[in-house]
């Protein structure tokens, strides 16, 4: 691999990102506000890393130094108003919860996810990592 990066293809990177973030904005309104943002890509995150299932721990949640617990909490009942979060009690804690996406939140996730690879597909040509 080399270490002197191409800056045509940093500048690309960085206009993809740019488009992504529009079509954020216009599309994916529970991710408007910083503590939105943060608990949508945070519950994306744990889902990717979480292989027992689907499902994240609200326990990961909370630690953001850039946001009153507060605010998160308020986002997180917001998200469970709307539809896009569950909660179930944890097997073998049950101090600690789980946060199950409905399939609405795992339809937005999908749809932000294809727009994301069409939109790098249009600059790159992509081979899956075996």
């Amino acid at each position: 691999m080399r270490n002197d990066q191409d800056p045509q293809i940093s500048t690309k990177f960085l206009q993809i990102i740019c488009q992504l973030h529009e079509w954020e904005s216009q599309h994916l309104d529970l991710a408007t506000t910083q503590a939105g943002r943060y608990l949508y890509l945070n519950i994306a995150k744990q889902l990717q890393d979480n292989r027992s299932g689907p499902s994240a721990f609200l326990k990961g949640i909370y630690y953001n130094k850039d946001l009153s617990e507060r605010a998160l909490r308020y986002k997180i009942r917001e998200f469970e108003n709307d539809g896009l979060i569950e909660f179930e009690a944890h097997s073998s804690d049950k101090r600690s919860k789980k946060i199950l996406p409905t399939p609405a939140l795992l339809n937005t996730l999908d749809e932000h996810a294809q727009e994301f690879s069409r939109m790098l597909s249009n600059e790159f040509l992509i081979f899956p990592k075996k």
